[in-house]
């Protein structure tokens, strides 16, 4: 796979580079937002020269204007957002974007393209920044040089990619773990920016496998389906009841509009689009 080979070699760059250890703490407040900055830097460099970029004013004025309103209702972003959208998918599975330290968001495609919605794109957007916020990242380096760590990669944190590099079982639980907070943080920020949160529970109902039998669950770093949708539920069913307006397609019916012109095909498979050339 492509992002597999994309992840080696970048992995392999910032080893050469970065060779301090994070720590024994778990705590990504040890683990300065300087040292961090320059390390998420580095990597989205090497994505952006890795991966295929979309150049389309249009489609990126529509990411920046999204993203930044609902970093504007993340009251623990410590980082100004980047978003940077590509024909790469990193995480085929669901269409995750790739989240960096120091805020920067690889937005795939094939998201816009699976997405019915305006609200079920912001919520996988919103749930990749999440994961940001909450800098997720960092336990899986507190074991030793961010060249041993696996999710630092091209994809980033990818949440339960079953496409990306191979995780360690020890570490399973955490990224399980992980994925279901960025959930319930999703919801509640698509609550207070204006967002439907019912609009993530269909996206992953919708687009998320089940894993296909007791091995494979075993050793998915994704939650199971039905776990995520009902801890999602039992989040929103704590939120302050609204009446959430739904979001005006255009914006949204006029970007999807632009990845199709420069995205030879629609999503139909894991199998990332490519731009025409």
């Amino acid at each position: 796979m492509r992002l597999r080979r994309v992840a080696t070699l970048i992995v392999a760059s910032v080893s050469l580079t970065v060779q301090e250890p994070f720590g024994r703490s778990q705590d990504a407040s040890a683990y300065s937002l300087e040292k961090e900055a320059a390390l998420g830097r580095r990597l989205a460099a090497d994505v952006h020269q890795r991966t295929i970029p979309i150049d389309s004013p249009t489609l990126q004025s529509y990411i920046d204007s999204l993203g930044h309103k609902i970093a504007g209702y993340m009251p623990d972003a410590k980082f100004p957002f980047t978003f940077s959208a590509i024909a790469d998918d990193p995480c085929g599975t669901i269409h995750e974007p790739a989240a960096l330290p120091g805020g920067y968001i690889f937005v795939p495609a094939a998201l816009l393209l699976a997405g019915q919605d305006e609200a079920e794109f912001a919520g996988m957007l919103t749930h990749a920044m999440e994961h940001v916020t909450q800098r997720d990242w960092a336990p899986q380096v507190t074991r030793g040089t961010f060249a041993t760590a696996p999710l630092i990669s091209a994809a980033g944190w990818v949440g339960g990619c079953s496409g990306g590099p191979a995780i360690p079982v020890a570490i399973l639980a955490s990224q399980r773990n992980a994925e279901l907070q960025a959930d319930l943080l999703a919801v509640q920020t698509m609550a207070r920016a204006g967002f439907d949160p019912k609009a993530l529970v269909h996206y992953v109902e919708r687009v998320q496998d089940r894993p296909g039998g007791a091995m494979s669950r075993t050793y998915s770093p994704m939650p199971d389906r039905d776990e995520r949708v009902a801890a999602l539920l039992a989040t929103m069913e704590k939120l302050p009841k609204a009446a959430y307006a739904a979001a005006p397609l255009g914006e949204f019916v006029r970007a999807r509009q632009e990845v199709r012109r420069l995205v030879e095909r629609p999503v139909r498979s894991n199998a990332p689009p490519s731009l025409m050339r």
